[in-house]
């Protein structure tokens, strides 16, 4: 398993239980049209009754010979990259998405999720999820990653009821 760290060799991360045994998966997104940064899209609407959705909006991009966003080589290829996106894709709820704003929680797919362009060099997906359970801001990333459970006894670093989040 490879580490992922946002900003180094991902720009987005997936968690699923049911994917990578669990694991975190690093994705590289697309630089924008309009200037050479990377970027997630996050639009929020309120209803009637008060409740809050987010719409999370990204472009990845998928290639060979992949650079990830400190400028060294992408460990996977692109057909890894796009069979693991697809294992997400396939679970329609609890996905979880790390980002430079914090991690994400409860999210999955209600109708269109994704548009994808295969070109001969590379592959752009436009991803788009929703929170499927109610809204919660984004969880602090360091502290998501390091909340897990922990053998009897725990490790010495571990986090406690008070300082952690459950996933």
């Amino acid at each position: 398993m490879a580490d992922y760290h946002l900003g180094e060799n991902c720009d987005l991360i997936l968690i699923h239980e049911d994917v990578n045994n669990g694991e975190p998966y690093g994705f590289v997104l697309s630089p924008s049209p309009s200037d050479k940064s990377r970027s997630i899209s996050i639009q929020r609407q309120l209803d009637d009754e008060g409740a809050t959705s987010i719409y999370i909006f990204a472009s990845i991009i998928m290639a060979d010979d992949l650079k990830n966003p400190d400028g060294s080589e992408h460990t996977d290829r692109r057909q890894t990259m796009y069979n693991k996106l697809l294992d997400y894709l396939n679970n329609l709820t609890g996905i979880s998405v790390g980002s430079v704003m914090g991690t994400y929680l409860g999210l999955g797919q209600i109708g269109h999720s994704t548009t994808e362009l295969h070109l001969i060099d590379a592959t752009y997906i436009s991803l788009k999820l929703t929170n499927i359970t109610a809204y919660n801001p984004p969880v602090d990333s360091e502290i998501f990653f390091a909340s897990e459970w922990q053998p009897d006894p725990a490790n010495a670093e571990a986090l406690t009821w008070e300082t952690s989040v459950w996933r």
